[in-house]
């Protein structure tokens, strides 16, 4: 009778050996090149040319999941550097897009939003946007959606 259980702990302790180095070595959706989740660019390319914000957000929301507030002397908002990188990343993933900073924590909302200028192309035709990104004190950076520019 002692060796059955002697034998159940040995198989119990197999099983559990099993499961951690099954569980450890699972290869979580990763890219490569880091911790970003891939975007369909043709996909956020078709939300920009349609303004279809919904689209937009979901793409973009990806790439910022991972982007903590990291407040400074010099940034007490905390987002300036994740902006950066979200621009950085957002020019990585889609070649065909020109993305630029318009201004950092510049809507006066609760919180404020910064704003991202797109330019890209439609059969020939240039296409300008303004990506709205919500730029919190407290959590992650947020894209709230996609409007025309009507800058110069």
């Amino acid at each position: 009778m002692n060796t059955n259980k002697i034998e159940m702990r040995i198989a119990n302790f197999i099983v559990i050996l099993f499961f951690i180095t099954c569980v450890s070595s699972c290869d979580i959706a990763v890219d490569p090149d880091g911790d970003l989740k891939k975007i369909n660019c043709d996909s956020l390319k078709t939300g920009i040319v349609n303004m279809d914000s919904r689209i937009v957000k979901y793409e973009v929301n990806k790439l910022v999941a991972d982007l903590k507030t990291k407040r400074t002397s010099d940034d007490f908002i905390g987002q300036k550097e994740n902006l950066a990188q979200l621009i950085n990343r957002l020019v990585a993933s889609c070649d065909d897009m020109n993305v630029g900073l318009i201004c950092y924590a510049c809507i006066e909302t609760n919180p404020s939003q910064s704003e991202i200028l797109i330019k890209t192309d439609s059969v020939g035709t240039p296409i300008k946007s303004v990506m709205d990104i919500s730029t919190p004190t407290d959590s992650n950076l947020k894209c709230l959606g996609i409007h025309g520019y009507t800058g110069g």
